[in-house]
């Protein structure tokens, strides 16, 4: 990862801090210029001006590639601040934070990540994705559902992938917000149309809405904001199974 893209996840992370937020400073902190991700007590993401890092290792350096126009959009912190704060007594907890990317061989590199977390706490876990080429993991530790974990959502190809998805990194909140209220709001504070993406369940509605904050060297970063009808305990307890 790039200098550049790691300061500016840094820089966003940061107006999360600064909420001074119970739900999301339980478990995000910053120490200096580092961004730390806790779950279950321990440390299991630290970001910084240089790297984005996995249990003391920087696995995120050689694993995104960087293709086509080396463009730029930089993040608008002024309005992602006032959003935040905006939001921010309906932000319920950090659900995680996350990188797509694509690879040559996800089994590879499902091997590198167990190397990682032999010998602590934390554990791999898969949610279905029904996508050809693609899967869905996370890291952490699921004692307790409310804890935040990191997402690895990885795509299987030979060639390296750049598209509007492949490859970014993901900031993703519970709220207690309708998704008509989260596009009145995107709408007012970010931008028209912020929202790219919808996780809506036949019979039961939108669940998780997806939208681009920044794009830094080919690589976005999406904030994911979860409805009032999405049921994180459930999603851990249920649906998650151990990779």
């Amino acid at each position: 990862m790039s200098m550049t893209l790691s300061q500016t996840i840094n820089d966003i992370l940061s107006l999360l801090v600064n909420l001074d937020h119970h739900g999301i400073s339980r478990s995000l902190s910053r120490q200096g210029s580092t961004s730390i991700l806790r779950t279950g007590g321990s440390s299991l993401v630290e970001i910084n001006e240089h790297s984005i890092s996995l249990l003391g290792n920087d696995f995120a350096a050689g694993m995104v590639p960087v293709n086509g126009n080396d463009t730029e959009a930089s993040p608008e912190i002024d309005r992602i601040r006032v959003f935040f704060r905006q939001i921010r007594d309906r932000i319920v907890r950090l659900n995680h934070l996350g990188i797509s990317y694509s690879c040559a061989s996800i089994a590879d590199e499902l091997n590198t990540f167990r190397k990682l977390l032999l010998g602590t706490n934390f554990k791999l876990y898969e949610e279905p994705a029904n996508l050809p080429g693609q899967r869905w993991f996370f890291v952490g530790n699921l004692n307790n559902w409310e804890d935040p974990l990191f997402e690895l959502v990885l795509t299987e190809s030979e060639k390296g992938l750049h598209t509007e998805w492949i490859p970014h990194f993901q900031i993703d909140l519970d709220t207690t917000l309708t998704i008509q209220e989260l596009e009145t709001m995107t709408t007012e504070y970010l931008h028209e149309d912020f929202i790219d993406w919808q996780l809506y369940i036949p019979d039961y509605g939108v669940v998780l809405a997806m939208g681009r904050l920044a794009n830094v060297c080919n690589r976005a970063i999406y904030l994911g904001l979860g409805t009032d009808l999405r049921n994180t305990k459930m999603h851990r307890e249920k649906i998650l199974r151990i990779a």
